[in-house]
Formats: structure tokens, C-alpha cells, sequence
């Protein structure tokens, strides 16, 4: 039997060219991506010039509601990235990559997310491009494209520099007036780095979207939450924050299976008895 959404149609928000990157994650399900041309960065820049005023996973929802709307179409889908400290590994960043999927035929909305710590995001102030010394090395350009601005955020941002003149001259132009800041232009067209990390997303995306729901047979059936708690291999106590596997639940109706890890015990590392 075919797959429910084998010969559908779903319509991408992206003025970054993310279809080319999420697309063929999705092709083998059957699935046509249309590519729907818009401003998203009037819901919030890296850069910073035009705040996010939604969190995430509401941002990548209404793009994907945009697009959908726009088009007449009634499937939907939209990525959005957080750069930042990672929130597991102390100092280094990492890309938070989101994915919203919207299915108006079953009625049902699907966020995926992939974590990232390869990615090249680094930042530093200057007064002319002598200062730079080994920064455009850490910075992988010109595979990776940088940005330019006046610090305090003052002045035109110059974007997409991947040649070494124009970057000259935009740090020229701005130290008329101050110090410069030059960072990683961190759109999906202009970071390789973050790109693999979406690549990855719209994989996980299209993994949980082959499946269906043994119950109702929805797809979509996939990992929503962990399952946490163990006893500690050493004192025996509660270690509640020891992951024990992971709970699989359908985006439309209330069908929920466990899928443990085979751990029996938490280390006594992860115990605040043991190691506090």
C-alpha cells in the first residue's frame, strides 16, 4: 500500500534556499516540494537589525502557515535555527535546527529537531582588516560568508561577504565611525556548516513522516519526549534525570509506546547522592 503522502504537494517558506536542502530528504516519501518565496526576515535576522519576537517552534509554524495560506495548499513546512552556547557542552556553539511540519488533511502539526556542534559561528571587533590576524582561518572563509556592521548596531549591515576587497572595503566604510564587528553570516545559504545541520533535520523530519500510527495509521509516528529515571548503580537512589529510553506517541490520536534504552542503572556520576 502507498504511503499517505506519496503524490501530495508542500509548500516551503525560504528566501534562503533551504528547498535545497530539505527537499530531497523528502522526495523518496513521494512528496513535491514547492518552494514559496518570502521575506521570513521580517520574523527576526541573525544579525540582529530585526528582532524574534516568537519562540522557535512558533516561528518555523507561522512561516510554514505563510506559505501554505499564500499557495492554497494544505501542506505545509518551515525551518528556523537558534546559534548559540550549547546547552550541553560548556564553550562551544552549536545550531539548534527546527523543522515544522503541517498537515491540514489529518489535522496535525509536527516540530523536529537536530543539534548541531560543528558549526562555524565566530565573531570578533576590529579597527581595520590588519587585525584580523587568524580569524578569517577560523572562520572558513570564504567557504563561509561573514558580516559586517558598526558595533552598538549603528549603520548599514553588509551581508554575504565571501570576497576579501568587499570585506576591505565594508571595514573601510565602517571605521569611519567606530570599530567594526565582523562575524559569520549565519543564513543556511551563506553557512555550509549549518546547512548540514538542517540536512540532517529534514532527514529526521522524513523519517518520522514514514511512519504510521498502528492505531489510526496517521504518519508521523515518532519520538515526542525521553523517558527519565533510574536508581543509581551505587546507593540505589532515584536518579531522575538519567535517561531510560524514549516515548513514541501519534500527532493525532493518543496512541504512545516506550522504547527503552536497556540501561538497567544510572551511573553514580549522574547521582547528586553519590557525586554532588
Amino acid at each position: 500500500m502507498a504511503h499517505p503522502y506519496n503524490g501530495i504537494e508542500a509548500v516551503l517558506t525560504t528566501q534562503h534556499h533551504k528547498e535545497k536542502l530539505i527537499a530531497p530528504a523528502l522526495a523518496p516519501l513521494g512528496i513535491k516540494v514547492i518552494h514559496h518565496q518570502f521575506d521570513t526576515d521580517l520574523l527576526g535576522t541573525f544579525s540582529g537589525e530585526i528582532p524574534r519576537t516568537l519562540s522557535q517552534r512558533d516561528t518555523a509554524l507561522k512561516k510554514a502557515r505563510i506559505g501554505m495560506e499564500d499557495k492554497g495548499i494544505r501542506f505545509g513546512l518551515a525551518s528556523e535555527g537558534s546559534i548559540g552556547a550549547d546547552p550541553l557542552v560548556p564553550f562551544i556553539n552549536s545550531a539548534i535546527e527546527a523543522i515544522a511540519w503541517i498537515d491540514d488533511v489529518h489535522g496535525i502539526e509536527i516540530m523536529e529537531y537536530e543539534r548541531g556542534t560543528e558549526v562555524i559561528a565566530v565573531k570578533t571587533d576590529v579597527s581595520s582588516i590588519d587585525e584580523l590576524g587568524d580569524f578569517l582561518e577560523r572562520a572558513d572563509f570564504p567557504n563561509h560568508a561573514l558580516i559586517c556592521y558598526q558595533a552598538g548596531g549603528k549603520g548599514n549591515i553588509y551581508k554575504g561577504l565571501r570576497e576579501l576587497a568587499a570585506l576591505e572595503e565594508a571595514i573601510q566604510e565602517i571605521t569611519k565611525r567606530g570599530s567594526a564587528v565582523v562575524e559569520s553570516d549565519l543564513r543556511a545559504h551563506m553557512s555550509p556548516s549549518r546547512s548540514e545541520v538542517i540536512k540532517n533535520c529534514a532527514q529526521r523530519l522524513a523519517n518520522r513522516l514514514s511512519r504510521q500510527c498502528d492505531e489510526c495509521g496517521t504518519p508521523g509516528f515518532g519520538t515526542t519526549s525521553n523517558l527519565y529515571g533510574l536508581n543509581c548503580e551505587e546507593c540505589g537512589e532515584l536518579v531522575s534525570k538519567a535517561v531510560r529510553g524514549e516515548l513514541e506517541s501519534c500527532a493525532k490520536c493518543s496512541h504512545k509506546q516506550e522504547q527503552l534504552n536497556g540501561r538497567a542503572k544510572a551511573s553514580a556520576a549522574q547521582c547528586e547522592r553519590c557525586n554532588p
